[in-house]
């Protein structure tokens, strides 16, 4: 036995010793391999370098062609096209990564360019500078490793140096990476007030309605108005704010058919505002005048603290939708606009697919309690009266009445004027109730939504429990609960709307009802 625990314990010990010489082996590799990579940071040299000023044609290729830039005092344009909206920001940072080319490596007596896919470049960027001189970049393919890409210089083949994949990737994308093309409109989500989705079918408008319960209304293609659901439309606002431009296709666009945009699939209507400056003619007058009447103060100083004024201004954004591109973007334009953009695919389904039905109020009922005048409820055959009544009562308070009499009195004026406080009283049938039983059914009953919307009342059954709000303006909502399954009721209200409530509740705010019921006529 204690031959067995010596040979455990031995091999205990070997096997430690040789972790240990494997972490001493690691520890040395990785330092001597961060080593190399500091010293062959500090190794990198320029290999070329042509500042901005210097460079009057640039060419490489787009798309398999090879494209030309010319740079002019007025900036830089493309060789085949003056009008070209090129974009300069964009032309600056291809120029400054010519500035200083700086090589991680060199690899001398280079006998096979295929290695480093530079048999068939990627790219081949050639500089022609003001003085009559050249440089040609000829690049290949990215090292696996360090992400770094292969080049040579001019018609030296036989040197290949690795580079920071900046230069490479600077140089790539299509034709119109280097153009300057209009923004999408900054539309935030808060400035919306109207959304039309013009279509061959379906076609629907949602807009803001201080007369609907809701804020919204929406409007099918036959012209039905409903009260639409706030939260698909804070939705549809969203995603309207949240569009933009993923591609741009053409600047000048003389054939709409090309992208579907002649007869578009959809055109999306947005009403917003923005915020502008104003223009106020009447300031130089205004400071003039305020030094004048200033007194301590030098004639002609003016305040740095003068914000400039601004003012709401009603905008429009019409944007047509046509055909798909192949890149998962549809074809876009702003109307007025000749430019061809694109916009996901994505961003857009919600849009084209929906249907003002898609927007149809979730609420079964949306008076606030502070609306109401009085609502009727119809349960078992029989209808019953809640009413909210506000009143204004004088304020209770002795010793505040009499401080104020005693005061009037010597001063020798009546005092005319008395303290009230605003009184709401809650009934049922007229029998006065707690508040907090009213407000407590009220709100339950004001709360239910549909679990699902319908197109038509599909319930084949009487109505069992109605309630009929009346607001202090007269208007009128009307909600009737109608048994339509062993799970669900319909419920119907007076403008047509439909929608699936659970049947549980339903018995739930009947049950509430009854009980407020037997409260107030516990107290007669």
């Amino acid at each position: 036995m204690k031959k067995k625990r010596g040979l455990k314990i031995a091999g205990a010990i070997l096997l430690l010793a040789v972790l240990i010489a494997v972490y001493l082996l690691l520890k040395n590799h990785n330092a001597q391999t961060e080593q190399e990579a500091s010293s062959q940071e500090e190794e990198s040299v320029e290999i070329a370098a042509v500042p901005a000023e210097d460079i009057s044609r640039l060419t490489f290729e787009i798309s398999g062609e090879d494209v030309s830039w010319v740079q002019k005092e007025d900036g830089w344009s493309l060789e085949s096209d003056s009008n070209f909206p090129v974009d300069q920001d964009q032309m600056d940072h291809l120029t400054d990564q010519l500035a200083s080319v700086k090589a991680d490596r060199t690899l001398e007596n280079v006998e096979n360019l295929e290695e480093y896919g530079l048999n068939i470049p990627s790219n081949v960027i050639q500089v022609e500078e003001t003085d009559g001189s050249s440089l040609t970049i000829t690049i290949g393919n990215q090292n696996a490793s360090t992400g770094d890409c292969y080049i040579y210089l001019n018609d030296d083949t036989k040197t290949v140096y690795t580079v920071p994949s900046a230069l490479q990737t600077v140089f790539s994308g299509g034709l119109y990476n280097f153009a300057e093309g209009e923004d999408y409109p900054g539309i935030t989500s808060s400035t919306i007030s109207r959304v039309s989705v013009e279509k061959k079918e379906n076609s629907y408008t949602l807009q803001t309605d201080d007369s609907s319960s809701t804020g919204w209304e929406v409007t099918g293609q036959k012209g039905d108005e409903k009260e639409a659901d706030a939260t698909e439309a804070g939705t549809l606002q969203s995603t309207i704010a949240g569009l933009s431009f993923d591609n741009y296709y053409e600047y000048n666009c003389q054939d709409l058919s090309l992208y579907g945009l002649d007869q578009p699939q959809a055109v999306i209507t947005v009403d917003y505002t923005e915020q502008q400056e104003a223009e106020d003619t009447d300031t130089t007058e205004d400071a003039e005048t305020d030094d004048a009447d200033t007194s301590g103060e030098d004639a002609g100083e003016t305040s740095d603290d003068t914000e400039a004024e601004t003012v709401t201004v009603d905008k429009e954004m019409k944007l047509l939708v046509g055909n798909s591109a192949d890149d998962g973007n549809y074809y876009v334009m702003i109307d007025g606009s000749p430019e061809v953009h694109g916009i996901s695919q994505d961003s857009l389904d919600s849009l084209l697919q929906g249907r003002a039905f898609d927007y149809w109020k979730m609420s079964v009922s949306n008076m606030s309690i502070s609306d109401l005048d009085y609502l009727e409820v119809t349960y078992e055959d029989e209808t019953h009266v809640l009413k909210r009544v506000v009143t204004e009562e004088p304020a209770e308070d002795a010793d505040s009445d009499s401080e104020d009499a005693s005061s009037d009195a010597d001063s020798g004026e009546d005092s005319e004027e008395q303290e009230t406080k605003t009184v709401t009283t809650y009934y049922v049938d007229d029998q006065e109730v707690e508040s907090q039983d009213f407000t407590s059914f009220y709100s339950a009953a004001n709360s239910m939504t549909y679990q699902e919307r319908l197109e038509k009342n599909d319930a084949d059954g009487d109505e069992e429990f109605v309630l009929t709000y009346y607001d202090t303006a007269g208007n009128q909502i009307r909600v009737a609960y109608i048994p339509r399954d062993e799970n669900f009721y319909v419920a119907a209200d007076n403008d047509g709307n439909y929608g699936l409530v659970n049947k549980m509740t339903v018995t739930d705010l009947e049950n509430q009802f009854a009980e407020l019921l037997e409260t107030a006529q516990a107290e007669e």
